[in-house]
């Protein structure tokens, strides 16, 4: 058998580490990123986890973008009183199509202890695009309409105020490169014959689903109890059959490995439906990780 050698994307101090060498006939899909900025509480680091799409005419603005950010128009400004857009995007404004879970406002809820409740629990939204925290955008008076400044809030539709596209507030961490802590990109094993813009839409539909069903957001130390980020990631991942070799597959994201241990000590007598899919997405996503790799 032959094989490809590949090397992530990373920081320095991990490229070393991520070599992996792939199965003859596994496509690595160079136009999808996958972002990690693990969890650091030693620094109070939050971490966040998110998939970023890369499209040609990213860099494009529209006139009314150009002629906003001349006039040096701020977050509020380019809504009306009830929140909505002023303007509708038609190009992506610099603003790369991006897709991420976050809670909705502040996810500390002490008295949650006394109700069976994730103490560290919120509602949660795709890309941070909620109320509370686009409130938080409009009250920073130095907010600037570009897509290289800290946001709380993202957009999780099309063609919003900002972009033609959807987009994480994470998004701005490629003008920052030092803020990424690691990024790869996934594979489609042998055999699978789907375009980018095919995988694209189905990620689209599977986060968009995601999104619908009203999923809180929350952490739980890596427990199969929580939902955020990294859950989102690695269950679009294995619903959307896109393997992961050059991290998941050589064991290097040590939130994967808590979560698949925690959700594998849930298998016997389990009837909650969306806890078993989980296990069967997680221990799928291991398996095609592993199988993407040479023998």
């Amino acid at each position: 058998m032959s094989w490809a050698t590949t090397q992530s994307v990373t920081s320095p101090r991990h490229s070393s580490k991520v070599t992996t060498k792939v199965k003859a006939g596994a496509r690595k899909v160079e136009t999808i990123l996958i972002r990690r900025i693990p969890v650091n509480l030693l620094v109070f680091e939050v971490g966040h986890f998110w998939v970023e799409f890369l499209h040609e005419d990213e860099a494009e603005i529209d006139e009314p973008m150009q002629a906003i950010r001349q006039q040096g128009l701020k977050e509020k400004d380019i809504v009306d009183e009830k929140g909505e857009p002023l303007q509708i995007s038609t190009k992506a404004n610099g603003f790369r199509e991006s897709y991420g879970w976050y809670p909705a406002g502040m996810p500390f809820q002490p008295l949650n202890i006394f109700n069976d409740k994730r103490v560290i629990s919120s509602d949660g939204t795709l890309n941070g695009d909620h109320e509370k925290r686009r409130k938080k955008d409009n009250n920073k008076k130095l907010t600037e309409l570009t897509p290289t400044q800290d946001r709380q809030a993202g957009r999780k539709t099309n063609h919003n105020e900002h972009s033609s596209r959807a987009f994480d507030p994470h998004q701005n961490g490629h003008f920052h490169e030092g803020k990424i802590k690691f990024t790869t990109s996934p594979y489609v094993l042998p055999g699978d014959s789907r375009t980018d813009e095919e995988i694209f839409n189905e990620i689209r539909a599977y986060v968009a689903a995601f999104d619908s069903e009203g999923e809180e957001w929350s952490w739980a130390n890596d427990s199969y109890k929580e939902t955020n980020c990294h859950t989102l990631l690695f269950l679009l991942l294995a619903h959307c059959n896109l393997a992961d070799p050059e991290c998941i597959g050589i064991e290097l994201d040590r939130h994967f490995i808590r979560y698949k241990a925690s959700l594998d000590k849930q298998t016997n007598g389990t009837n909650d439906e969306k806890l078993m899919e989980r296990i069967l997405l997680i221990k799928k996503l291991l398996n095609i990780s592993k199988n993407a790799k040479a023998e």
